[in-house]
């Protein structure tokens, strides 16, 4: 009999709070408080409003009104407040209009109209009223002396730049300055660039006294000195034999840890080069050359003749100002100098025999070397002809450009002859430089 009347007043109890909690907002102004500027000049009167109902979907104005003349003198906006959420609120004004020293009553008013209506039981907290004391206003201080910074700027704004005579005055000396800059960055860019060298060097293994040619040791030094590159011809007499050089990593990897520092190009003849037609490539196409070697194993062959094309005609621009009718028939030399660091490089020399149309690696070998420093030089020579029969140097320019290209790019990624490109295991005796 009595448990059910106990369960009864239960859901009674807590159902109540919840029938009670309103579901309309209902803004109130709490904690109304004002302040003037340091001068006087401005007041401001600050209130927090929180909404003690649910939620609002509307913005709220605040307005602040002179009670006794009903004068608004400020009115700020409100985002809709989530239930509970309180907010303050800042309305600034201008106290000119208020005598010094007067006492005025303001009131400040939220939501009228907008999110609770005029008549509704629940406005009167919509409202809050302050009385302030208006100071009186202290005067500007005494304006000082004017800088050379504020006659500078006064001298801006007098100028007049709607006025084709000073636009021209100032267009003449911006442009005389840039004629002075640019004067000066030549001036320390022909004192602190260095010109493109290929000065005299000699090969690492190259200082060693000649061996006993007799012997396999002297029989490998005296083919070194007649490998030029690291290339065979494509064709080949029968039995015939020829040297070549490739440069590796330690780690085996052609051209690893090698660099280009030099690249040259001259006209020889029976007695030699010719030196008033050697060529020496700017850097900058050093560094384009260098940069094609370095990321050679993430470039397709298209691209990278594609990056090598800049190279070869900037050489050959150059070289077309040394030809003439006379010597344009001569063959043209192309050096490259590569330096690697000790220890971290390699030097690998072939010797090939042609049999039966192909070439059959007949001795493989790492030179003994001196060493007396941190790095090893060495270099790849190339031949190109010069004009042919028939060719204009227009063309011959043309197809030297071409040349140079392919021949560079089978530099880079070398051809296969009678085998693989990587390094075969040697005799350790046979490798080991000495280090001096």
């Amino acid at each position: 009999m009595f448990r059910p009347l106990v369960l009864v007043l239960l859901v009674l109890l807590l159902a109540g709070p919840t029938a009670a909690q309103p579901d309309t907002p209902d803004y109130a102004v709490r904690l109304i408080r004002g302040r003037f500027s340091a001068d006087g000049r401005q007041a401001v009167v600050e209130f927090e409003v929180q909404n003690i109902g649910a939620t609002a979907t509307v913005p709220a104005t605040a307005r602040l009104v002179v009670i006794a003349t009903g004068q608004e003198v400020s009115t700020a906006s409100i985002p809709p407040l989530a239930a509970t959420e309180i907010r303050t609120v800042s309305l600034p004004f201008s106290t000119a209009g208020f005598a010094p020293r007067s006492v005025e009553s303001l009131r400040a008013a939220v939501g009228i109209n907008e999110v609770e209506a005029a008549g509704s039981e629940n406005i009167q907290n919509n409202y809050a009223q302050i009385s302030l004391t208006f100071p009186a206003v202290i005067p500007p201080e005494a304006t000082p002396e004017a800088t050379p910074a504020d006659e500078t700027a006064r001298l801006l704004e007098r100028l007049r730049l709607n006025d084709p005579t000073q636009m021209l005055v100032i267009a003449g000396l911006v442009g005389a300055l840039l004629v002075v800059l640019l004067i000066a960055w030549l001036i320390l860019r022909l004192l602190f660039r260095r010109p493109p060298d290929f000065s005299n060097w000699q090969p690492a293994y190259g200082s060693l006294f000649p061996l006993d040619p007799n012997s396999t040791a002297g029989r490998r030094q005296q083919w070194q000195s007649l490998a030029q590159n690291n290339s065979l011809p494509p064709i080949g007499t029968e039995g015939s034999v020829h040297a070549c050089k490739r440069l590796f990593g330690i780690d085996g990897t052609y051209l690893s840890g090698w660099h280009i520092t030099a690249v040259r190009a001259s006209q020889y003849d029976m007695y030699g080069r010719i030196n008033r037609s050697q060529v020496l490539a700017p850097r900058r196409l050093v560094r384009r050359l260098d940069a094609v070697v370095q990321r050679k194993d993430r470039l397709t062959g298209e691209q990278i003749e594609r990056r090598l094309r800049p190279v070869a005609r900037g050489l050959v621009g150059k070289l077309r100002g040394r030809f003439n009718n006379r010597n344009a028939m001569l063959p043209i030399a192309l050096d490259l100098r590569f330096q690697g660091r000790h220890g971290e490089v390699r030097i690998l020399f072939e010797l090939y025999q042609c049999q039966y149309g192909q070439w059959h690696l007949l001795d493989q070998w790492e030179p003994e070397m001196t060493i007396s420093g941190k790095s090893i030089n060495e270099a790849y020579t190339y031949t190109f002809y010069g004009q042919r029969p028939g060719e204009t140097i227009k063309t011959f320019s043309q197809r030297l450009q071409d040349d140079l290209v392919r021949t560079l790019a089978e530099m880079v990624r070398p051809q296969v002859f009678g085998g693989d490109t990587s390094p075969t295991p040697v005799p350790t005796q046979n490798h080991v430089p000495k280090v001096e």
